[in-house]
């Protein structure tokens, strides 16, 4: 019965409910994207981004692991030196001029020693602090390192998918380029050289890709709800307050026995002069 009178109530004022759809539209899209007004644009507000991952096995040239003389060790200390050397300045230049993005632009993480306490795996207060700034790089970079095996697990972060996976694919190219490089400019001998592989190309996805239009709705949701249960109350002061007024006025209106000069008055007055004029 009252969800009936509500509704009642609101299809007399469907003007007004139409202008709350209006604002709940308006107030969807500032909730969930920023305007621009010269030029026009819509910039999401929410935290969009893609990520993609691969890994790169430090190997010797005739493959330690389908040789049982040759030793493994060695080859994971390799592969924690350059876990480590990938998120030096100079290979984040590498592997921004391999995946064609700007420098300034990536910010790169090297690994937690898993064999450390919790408490001393935690980054100090400065190292935080300028962590923080890295957040707010459109590319960012993290590699990871088992101490127990020869393998760097490298994560990219991108605003795309695509810039994700040209990021994570870009890292094994640089270190393989720059490992060439320095064995070429020493003259290593090829049996005592480290091949790197990449273990299949990066795989991953979009994050959060529908999170600004379920913002959008459910702030659309709220705000029109809200503004119709502040219609149906308006709606009964209103007419109380037209009820009142009228009763003011029937309060303050003159009636007709009180008036100068009515009907009955004039009767009395005039009686004695109707009378003679009978007789």
């Amino acid at each position: 019965m009252e969800l009936a009178r509500a509704l009642k109530a609101l299809w007399k004022r469907r003007r007004l409910v139409a202008l709350g759809a209006v604002i709940a539209l308006i107030a969807a899209i500032l909730s969930a994207f920023t305007v621009g007004i010269f030029p026009p644009s819509l910039t999401p507000r929410t935290n969009t981004f893609a990520t993609a991952s691969t890994q790169i096995l430090v190997d010797t040239p005739n493959s330690a692991f389908a040789n049982l003389e040759e030793e493994v060790e060695p080859l994971n200390t390799r592969a924690a030196v350059f876990s480590r050397f990938l998120a030096s300045p100079l290979a984040i230049t590498l592997i921004a001029r391999e995946a064609g993005l700007p420098a300034n632009a990536i910010e790169g993480q090297g690994p937690y020693e898993q064999n450390l306490p919790v408490f001393e795996q935690e980054p100090t207060a400065e190292k935080r602090s300028s962590q923080i700034i890295g957040e707010r790089a459109l590319y960012r970079l993290r590699f990871e390192n088992n101490p127990d095996l020869p393998i760097v697990t490298v994560f990219a972060q991108a605003p795309t998918a695509d810039e994700a996976h040209k990021l994570a694919d870009a890292a094994p190219e640089a270190l393989s380029s720059y490992i060439s490089h320095i064995q070429e400019s020493q003259h290593t001998p090829a049996k005592r050289r480290v091949i790197v592989h990449q273990l299949g190309d990066a795989t991953g996805g979009t994050v959060n890709g529908g999170a600004n239009a379920q913002i959008a709705g459910l702030v659309f949701f709220v705000v029109l709800v809200l503004w119709c249960l502040l219609l149906i109350p308006a709606h009964t002061v209103a007419r109380g307050w037209r009820a009142q007024d009228d009763d003011d006025d029937d309060d303050h209106r003159p009636s007709s026995k009180g008036r100068r000069g009515g009907p009955e008055r004039r009767d009395v007055a005039l009686r004695p002069y109707l009378e003679r004029q009978n007789h």
